[in-house]
């Protein structure tokens, strides 16, 4: 069986106990001085198994534990100085040769100053590895290979697949990095860089277990490589320059410090010319990225249903007389600005009870994929100016018939009453009932005019 159409629960385990072995692996190599990728590649593997499950904690359960986070978010801090130290030393090697010959006194100085730095973020770290590494391994191997099977009383065990947890996931996480790179303004953005960053680097360790499976993943995790060096140069530029700067009063001798001012502009120009690849390349047009998305997403939809949305929608001449006793809920939502994949932000009154919720749609017509969650009213506030212009409200009727739920929702902007019903497959058949039978005009369900998204625009 494919992983992609094992039960979503053992896969997402299946691939964190090979992440967490290749940690152990690494761990052994770092005790070995001549291998001189050993960090680098301990701190990767770090990263991909800390990535995987906060990205699958859901999943998880009780094997993501907030223990282990903790722990693996520590040592994974511990390995930035060193590997910062080692990134940079390279590079002032292939500065030095740049500078003037009375400036490169400076780039030897600062040289042997980053090798004590970094001498004692090693000892730290093997303090940190000592600390947490092996009671987060041991934690993860117990607990990793067991989990419970969610059961329905009257439907018996629920199954998810792997290929639909991935596509609610990929969807989940294609649209923060579109938030975190839409945020960025020019090069002083470090903070926004490095969040766009962290969410570029997620998406790809969240791909690449199933790179081999799914046609386009391969491309996706390449420009996600090259997006990543790009944002991480950024960063660097951003973290050496301080560096620099911080070291520069305490050097010695006035041609030192000369020559630090001198190293800290070619790294100030690094960040420059990094910030304008990344706006010609990426922010001032739409990233290659979103069409390989597209069908990645599409194809992991195809291959499992949670995750994807199937419903019929009827237009109808009016609110049905007759219709059975109903929970009324008044909704207000709204949509974010984007093209490809649809951003629904909404606020939802039952009664007294009041929900906020963010919705990333894609697609069109029965099947479309769906991805939402509840949000803070904070949350809601700050985003609902951005959909000015493009709302729809409505008061929403949920009527039970024949083990599923209606929604027929009058619309309280314009004179439009539609009818919706949620179905579990795509070959599902309708039962309507004879209530709403009289004010059925059409299906709409294939007609985007009816879509919320497209109304919002009227």
């Amino acid at each position: 069986m494919s992983l992609l159409d094992d039960d979503a629960h053992r896969a997402s385990r299946v691939v964190a106990l090979e992440l967490l072995e290749r940690v152990r692996a690494a761990r052994v190599r770092l005790a070995d001085p001549a291998d001189t990728s050993a960090l680098h590649d301990f701190r990767v593997a770090v990263r991909r198994l800390r990535s995987w499950l906060t990205v699958q904690g859901p999943l998880l359960g009780r094997a993501a534990s907030p223990k282990v986070h903790r722990w693996l978010r520590r040592l994974a801090k511990a390995t930035n100085p060193s590997r910062d130290d080692e990134v940079f030393a390279e590079w002032l090697t292939a500065e030095r040769a740049m500078l003037a010959p009375r400036q490169r006194g400076a780039a030897d100085w600062l040289t042997q100053r980053i090798a004590r730095h970094r001498q004692r973020a090693e000892r730290a770290l093997s303090a940190e590895i000592d600390r947490d590494l092996d009671r987060a391994v041991a934690l993860l191997a117990e607990r990793l290979p067991r989990y419970d099977v969610p059961h329905h009383v009257d439907r018996g065990s629920i199954a998810l697949t792997f290929a639909s947890e991935m596509s609610s996931l990929v969807l989940a996480q294609s649209a923060r990095l579109r938030r975190r790179l839409g945020v960025i303004r020019n090069t002083a953005d470090a903070e926004a860089v490095h969040r766009a960053r962290i969410a570029g680097k997620r998406l790809r360790y969240l791909l690449e277990p199933i790179e081999t499976l799914v046609d386009g993943v391969p491309e996706m995790i390449a420009l996600l490589k090259q997006l990543q060096d790009l944002l991480g140069d950024h960063h660097d530029a951003h973290v050496w320059a301080a560096a620099v700067r911080e070291a520069e009063p305490r050097a010695p001798r006035v041609t030192l410090r000369a020559g630090l001012r001198s190293i800290a502009a070619h790294v100030d120009q690094r960040g420059v010319e990094r910030f304008d690849t990344l706006q010609r390349e990426w922010l001032a047009v739409d990233p290659p990225l979103l069409p390989l998305l597209d069908r990645v997403a599409e194809s992991l939809a195809e291959r499992g249903s949670r995750g994807v949305e199937i419903e019929r929608k009827f237009l109808l001449k009016r609110l049905p007389r007759g219709m059975p006793k109903a929970t009324v809920q008044e909704i207000e939502q709204g949509y974010l600005p984007g093209e490809r994949l649809i951003e629904r932000v909404r606020r939802v009154r039952t009664g007294r009870r009041v929900q906020h919720l963010r919705t990333v749609k894609g697609g069109a017509g029965l099947a479309r994929l769906e991805v939402e969650e509840e949000c803070s009213a904070a949350l809601f506030a700050k985003l609902w100016p951005l959909t000015k212009g493009k709302r729809v409200t409505k008061r929403r009727h949920l009527v039970a018939y024949d083990g599923r739920e209606w929604a027929i929702d009058e619309f309280t902007d314009r004179k439009l009453v539609l009818a919706e019903i949620e179905l579990p497959s795509l070959d599902a058949e309708v039962s309507v009932p004879a209530w709403l039978t009289p004010q059925i005009v059409r299906d709409v369900t294939d007609e985007p005019a009816y879509v919320n998204a497209v109304l919002a625009k009227g």
